[in-house]
């Protein structure tokens, strides 16, 4: 950035290089996750990688261990999501807690960073994409649920995130029952949250988790 300015006030005519959002977001990540432990590149066009950064999910004051990971896409806000109204932020990345990044997770995790540019519409806390099948083995759920991070890092990520002046929502991804979401269409999505809290919903995705509707 100063370099930048440098060359501004110098007057300089020789051109200024374009800003890397790619690597300026894997540095936000990095600032409050450390080094990703994997990292799955995508040769598309629109280029969204998946970090995958090792995660003891048991606080610190508390015994045992419960290591998953903490995956984050980078390449989806490098575009405004199509529609976006209100006080909503026209960026954003998702972030999927999980045991494995396997193949399948990622798979669905890209598909997921790619839809809104595809269907052109766009995600927000509380969006929900419903589909005719589960998309990962051992579970019956089939809608995915957007909320945003509760776990302290990844809320500052959410804070320090900004991408040409534009603010950018994680979204961590979340899958639902067809009777939880049956809930949230009826009562709204506070109802739903209240039994996330009361069923201790676990921060690692488990595809045998019950339905708590």
């Amino acid at each position: 950035m100063f370099s930048r300015l440098a060359k501004l006030m110098s007057g300089s005519s020789e051109p200024l290089p374009e800003i890397d959002f790619y690597r300026h977001r894997l540095a936000i990540y990095e600032s409050e996750l450390g080094e990703p432990e994997h990292s799955f590149t995508d040769s598309a066009e629109r280029r969204i990688d998946i970090h995958a950064f090792g995660r003891d999910f048991v606080p610190v004051c508390e015994e045992g261990s419960d290591e998953g990971y903490v995956l984050l896409t980078n390449g989806m806000s490098e575009q405004r999501m199509p529609g976006v109204h209100g006080d909503a932020k026209p960026r954003a990345e998702l972030m999927w807690y999980v045991r494995e990044p396997t193949e399948e997770v990622c798979a669905n995790l890209r598909w997921l960073a790619n839809l809104p540019f595809i269907d052109t519409t766009w995600f927000g806390f509380g969006h929900r994409v419903a589909l005719p099948c589960p998309p990962v083995a051992g579970t019956d759920f089939q809608t995915f649920l957007f909320l945003t991070p509760i776990i302290g890092p990844d809320k500052q990520i959410a804070e320090a995130l900004e991408i040409a002046c534009d603010p950018v929502e994680i979204l961590t991804v979340n899958l639902i029952s067809h009777q939880e979401l049956g809930l949230i269409k009826s009562q709204g999505l506070d109802p739903f949250l209240d039994l996330l809290d009361e069923n201790d919903y676990p921060p690692i995705f488990d595809p045998t988790r019950k339905s708590y509707v």
